[in-house]
């Protein structure tokens, strides 16, 4: 269990570190492009594609960011009505639920992006779509794993409440 919470950590500070170059990026291209076209009546032709597929990247690695600071999407509306008995039990069964839940997601998002590897479509700026499409399954994937790293701790209260 203390290899996945160090593992979970070493993920956390390489995603920070990704979405702050992503975000810089996206600032410098979205700015240069900006003065392009108002200042020259010019601009970049692969900018705006490449601009939308840093904000996929930055959405990506910002909820699995969100799923490890516990900053995603919870229900705490219902943990707030039980009793301390059950939170524990709530615990496993909603991190069970969005484990799954993201785990069928990324399997689906794998064989989208294997089906654009098979289309061999080419981004603008010569590299393949696919690869830059793969955060969609990969996003998933660290939620996935983040949510049943949770789970696990919700089994460790469990057992540490009942024995």
């Amino acid at each position: 269990m203390a290899f996945m919470h160090r593992l979970d950590r070493l993920l956390a500070g390489l995603e920070r570190a990704a979405i702050v170059v992503l975000l810089l990026s996206l600032l410098f291209l979205g700015l240069l492009q900006i003065i392009l076209r108002n200042v020259w009546a010019s601009g970049l032709f692969w900018a705006d594609e490449v601009l939308r597929h840093l904000v996929l990247w930055l959405g990506f690695l910002g909820a699995s960011l969100a799923t490890h600071e516990q900053r995603h999407l919870r229900m705490d509306v219902l943990a707030r009505w039980m009793s301390e008995s059950v939170q524990p039990w709530l615990a496993l069964l909603l991190n069970l639920v969005a484990a799954s839940g993201c785990a069928i997601l990324a399997q689906a998002a794998w064989i989208f992006v294997r089906f654009e590897r098979e289309s061999g479509a080419v981004l603008s700026v010569g590299l393949a779509v696919w690869i830059v499409q793969s955060i969609v399954p990969l996003g998933f994937a660290l939620m996935a794993l983040r949510f049943a790293l949770r789970m696990l701790v919700a089994l460790a209260q469990l057992r540490k409440v009942h024995s």
